[in-house]
């Protein structure tokens, strides 16, 4: 009897789980064995191609010591064959789908005894599940099925996958990593330089056979002064070069290659002269190649606005003193101070003055960028202002001032007379230029005066010689300086340094009775000698003051009569010597007149033009000579006006009618003849002749006029002085009546004594 058709079913479904189950960890293992070849294969073509790169890149790169570009490309390369291998070996096998029916094909064509009994139970296997038989036989179906369960245990999955071609890739990647251990193992510095210049791109340098090192500038860079020159110093190790070269980048583009000297076993040196910008030096000997050296160009500091003040001395009462830019040298007295100050174009750290052997650090403000600061010098000596900036420079060419300690000497004084004789009357007025200078300031300047007796004194009774015995002047008691006004066309400014100004003293003020020449009660008087001195004080404090008395100057006082007579003595001489140059000019006119022409054909037209030549010469020479009676004449009429003998409009107008037309003579008139008569002697042209000729008979009747000017104002003197007696004695005969008189009036209204 059979079972019913549910329990056939059900026990149907049974078999197919428990034939689903049990081939499904055969399946599961088959996949895992694939991935793992699938990767075993990815990884040994890896290190295959890793391998190759490495020998490849290791023999060009240690040998051509590729540039960081170039091994670039070849690692680019190398990545990119490396991920193609990994696509087509790994991954897309890895993305394949692996159903159990192609699993189970794998199986069947490793195992032909199988004859397709495992593919197609397990097609059986899921038409039962899904009731789709198409006609097919169901009984025949599950017969296969539960034959298929019963031998699954029997089947060797193992052999559908191919066992060589995993050992061989296998193999390599063991080989691989065995060559790579060996090559680490014997080389293990070789090989992490190759690593990191062809894996991470390092720059990292191969190892030479000569080494070559600069002297000095620490980590790569050295920093110079702009327009410096650099001396560059390599050390050479390991196999010495026979010479070493180096190689010069600068920022402008511009390269150089240039051979080193040798300095010493292992030395080489070069001097690069003035650079004025960054340059990038490499040393290059044998193999070796130096590491780059780049010289950065940096500026010096430049000092601007830089200023020395002079502080004097609290004594000298002066204002401080900017000492001039272009001052090279200065003079100061002793305790004065110097203030510096000035600007810095960089940073400074510090800025400081060298005076001498001594040096004083300066105050820095605002960032570096201002310096202030004072020294007061105790000795002469060299001044330089300096700074140093970040870059522990200096200034290229720093100020420098030579700086001389002085004393405080004593100011000097000096006054030159204008219009002034050595005879002069008790009112004189003296005019004059003075001149006063001390090296730190003048404070003061007076004029001191001195009159005393000089006529000669007779002899005491007791002294009396013999009868006939000329007497001797008796001397007088040494008088003293007294100070007198003085009139100046200018003040002194106190402190001034230099003084220059005219200066007029009067002695008028000091005649109580200028009438009275002889009255006693006036300090100068004629007979006298009259002495005039200018005295200078400075400011010098830490003792007394310094003063410097003048040279006096020393005049005889006269009569008004004798200075006139001596005035006009004077006006004599210098008409008689304008005499002489009328008469001079009248003898070159006539031998300007007389002489053959110098351009004639006359043997005597050399000896002609010789003597126009010294007529020339001679007019020259009269031009001077009456400059000089110009000048002589002022002074004696100057002397007129300063003695008070004529009015000043009265001297005026005699120098506009004498002495001017004189200096304008000798200036213009004598000199223009002289060209005409020079130029005529080289040419022979007549028309200079006469126009020299006429000249010269302007000098002479302009000569004639001044002749009798002079005569006129010597006449004039004369009757002036002769009026001036008259009525001196007028007026001293009416003073002696009058005195009478009034003797008379007292002694005829006196009243009677007592005993008459």
């Amino acid at each position: 009897m059979q079972p019913p058709v549910d329990e056939r079913e059900s026990a149907h479904s049974e078999t197919r789980r428990s034939l689903a189950r049990a081939a499904a960890p055969q399946f599961f293992a088959m996949r895992a064995k694939i991935r793992f070849a699938a990767w075993t294969e990815a990884a040994a073509t890896c290190a295959v191609l890793l391998l190759g790169y490495a020998a490849l890149t290791f023999v060009l790169d240690r040998w051509l010591r590729l540039e960081a570009p170039a091994r670039g490309v070849m690692l680019a390369l190398f990545v990119v064959m490396t991920v193609r291998r990994l696509w087509t070996h790994c991954l897309q096998p890895l993305r394949a789908s692996l159903p159990d029916d192609e699993l189970a094909l794998a199986v069947e064509r490793q195992l032909p005894e199988l004859r397709e009994s495992l593919i197609s139970s397990l097609q059986f296997d899921r038409s039962l599940d899904e009731r789709s038989m198409a006609g097919q036989s169901e009984g025949l179906m599950r017969a296969v099925v539960a034959d298929m369960h019963q031998r699954l245990s029997s089947v060797p999955f193992a052999k559908a996958l191919d066992g060589k071609r995993m050992s061989r890739f296998t193999s390599c990647l063991v080989a691989v990593t065995a060559v790579f251990a060996l090559w680490a193992l014997v080389a293990w510095s070789p090989l992490s330089l190759w690593a990191r210049r062809n894996l991470l791109l390092s720059s990292e340098e191969w190892p030479r056979y000569t080494q070559i090192a600069f002297v000095g500038g620490e980590g790569g860079v050295l920093r110079l002064p702009q327009g410096d020159a650099l001396t560059i110093t390599v050390r050479t190790s390991g196999e010495l070069p026979e010479q070493v070269f180096l190689r010069s980048d600068f920022g402008s583009g511009e390269t150089g290659l240039e051979p080193m000297s040798r300095t010493g076993e292992a030395e080489h040196s070069l001097t690069l002269e003035a650079l004025i910008e960054d340059v990038t030096l490499v040393a290059e000997g044998g193999d070796g190649v130096s590491a780059p050296l780049r010289v950065q160009i940096v500026e010096r500091p430049n000092l601007s606005e830089v200023s020395v003040q002079i502080i004097f001395p609290a004594y000298m009462e002066k204002e401080p003193e900017v000492v001039p830019p272009t001052e090279g040298e200065i003079r100061i007295v002793r305790g004065s101070e110097l203030l510096i100050r000035g600007r810095s174009s960089k940073p400074a750290e510090r800025a400081f003055v060298i005076l001498g052997d001594t040096r004083s650090d300066l105050v820095v403000a605002e960032g570096g960028a201002l310096f202030s600061g004072s020294i007061a010098p105790e000795e002469s000596a060299l001044l330089t202002i300096d700074v140093i900036d970040q870059d522990q420079l200096g200034v290229g060419a720093p100020q420098k001032l030579s700086v001389r300690i002085v004393e405080d000497k004593p100011p000097s004084v000096e006054f030159k007379l204008r219009g002034v004789g050595p005879v002069v009357t008790a009112q004189v007025r003296m005019p004059g230029d003075l001149r006063a200078k001390d090296d730190f300031g003048v404070a003061k300047v007076v004029a001191e005066f001195r009159a005393m007796v000089d006529a000669p004194q007779p002899k005491s009774p007791g002294e009396e010689g013999q009868p006939g015995e000329s007497q001797t002047p008796h001397a007088t008691p040494a008088a003293t300086f007294s100070p007198i006004e003085v009139v100046w066309r200018e003040s002194l400014q106190k402190g001034a340094v230099r003084h220059e100004t005219t200066a007029t003293v009067d002695f008028l003020p000091r005649n109580k009775r200028p009438d009275a020449e002889d009255d006693p009660s006036n300090e100068v008087r004629p007979g006298m000698l009259l002495s005039l001195r200018f005295v200078a004080t400075d400011n010098y404090g830490p003792g007394a003051p310094h003063v410097t008395e003048g040279e006096p100057l020393t005049f005889r006082v006269v009569t008004r009569d004798k200075v006139v007579d001596e005035l006009r003595r004077r006006q004599v001489e210098q008409r008689m010597e304008v005499q002489k140059i009328r008469d001079d000019e009248m003898q070159a006119l006539l031998m300007l007149r007389e002489t053959l022409s110098p351009k004639s054909d006359d043997p005597r037209a050399k000896e002609a033009r010789l003597q126009f030549r010294q007529i020339a010469a001679r007019q020259q020479t009269l031009g001077r000579r009456v400059v000089l009676a110009s000048d002589l004449y002022q002074r004696i009429l100057l002397e007129y006006e300063n003695n008070r003998i004529w009015e000043p409009s009265k001297v005026r107008e005699y120098e506009a009618l004498t002495a001017v037309p004189l200096l304008d003579l000798g200036k213009n008139a004598f000199p223009a003849t002289a060209r005409d008569v020079a130029t005529y002697a080289d040419t022979g042209e007549e028309e200079l002749r006469a126009s020299a000729a006429e000249a010269c008979d302007e000098i002479l009747r302009r000569l004639e006029a001044i002749l009798r000017i002079m005569e006129q104002v010597e006449t004039l003197a004369a009757l002036i002085e002769q009026l001036r007696g008259v009525i001196k004695l007028e007026d001293s005969a009416i003073r002696d009546v009058e005195t009478r008189l009034k003797a008379a009036g007292e002694s005829l209204f006196q009243k009677p004594s007592k005993d008459k």
